[in-house]
């Protein structure tokens, strides 16, 4: 799951005396311009301007932040990740930076870095629920599926609606081969409505497992009317096809 923070200050604080009042003003008029080049998708015009506004104001952690979210968009996530850290060297209690450093760290399949930083924003703010999503797919990636379980648990602790993060729970609980309690984290997601064909397949999935091949036939056909053309969905439906009397 992607949480994207967009900063559109009009009035900044500036704490840092290093840089004089006109050079905080120039700033403060480049990182807005960097803002409005951004809602307009001219992406590397607003790399542009909050380049600019750092190098008038070298602490400037929100224009740091911005760009690192620009370069993210353009897939720079090498630069994404100078950016995000740099913010949160500025302000070690940048919130979205430092959530944004761990999934950048999680995207570049740097496990045990990305461990470290959601470790550290857990810690700082403890009562976010997508911050523990985000510690819960990090674990995941690291095959760690008792801490990624227990991450999930208190994330919907905090939230109880979050679809996606109950989906990931049962793929957890499915992978941990408890496959009654992944059935029903799957069919109470199947509730809100969201993402029927995931759960339908996932269903599906399941009920090979236990080889009940009517019953998948069905959850992995509604799978199918949604999205006839999924590579998953299909692999499962000739399984179902090669193992039961439906040809």
């Amino acid at each position: 799951m992607k949480y994207v923070f967009l900063f559109l200050t009009t009035f900044l604080f500036f704490a840092c005396s290093s840089s004089s009042e006109e050079e905080k003003r120039e700033s403060s008029a480049f990182f807005l311009r960097g803002n409005a080049k951004w809602k307009e998708k001219e992406y590397h015009e607003a790399i542009k301007w909050y380049t600019e506004a750092i190098a008038k104001r070298p602490d400037f952690s929100d224009a740091y932040y911005n760009r690192g979210l620009v370069y993210q968009i353009l897939e720079k996530n090498d630069e994404a990740l100078a950016d995000f850290s740099k913010a949160t060297e500025l302000d070690v209690k940048f919130a979205p930076a430092l959530f944004k450093k761990a999934e950048i760290l999680q995207t570049l399949q740097q496990s045990d870095e990305a461990v470290n930083a959601v470790e550290t924003l857990v810690k700082i703010f403890p009562d976010s629920a997508a911050n523990w999503t985000l510690k819960g797919d990090i674990l995941l990636q690291k095959a760690d599926l008792s801490g990624s379980l227990s991450s999930y648990d208190r994330s919907l602790a905090l939230d109880s609606t979050s679809v996606e993060t109950l989906i990931n729970k049962g793929v957890v609980l499915q992978e941990m081969n408890e496959i009654d309690l992944a059935e029903a984290v799957f069919k109470k997601a199947l509730k809100s409505g969201k993402y029927q064909d995931l759960l339908n397949n996932n269903l599906g999935y399941l009920a090979i497992q236990r080889m009940q091949w009517d019953l998948a036939a069905s959850y992995v056909k509604k799978a199918l009317e949604k999205d006839p053309q999924n590579a998953l969905y299909l692999k499962n439906w000739a399984k179902i096809q090669a193992k039961s009397s439906l040809k």
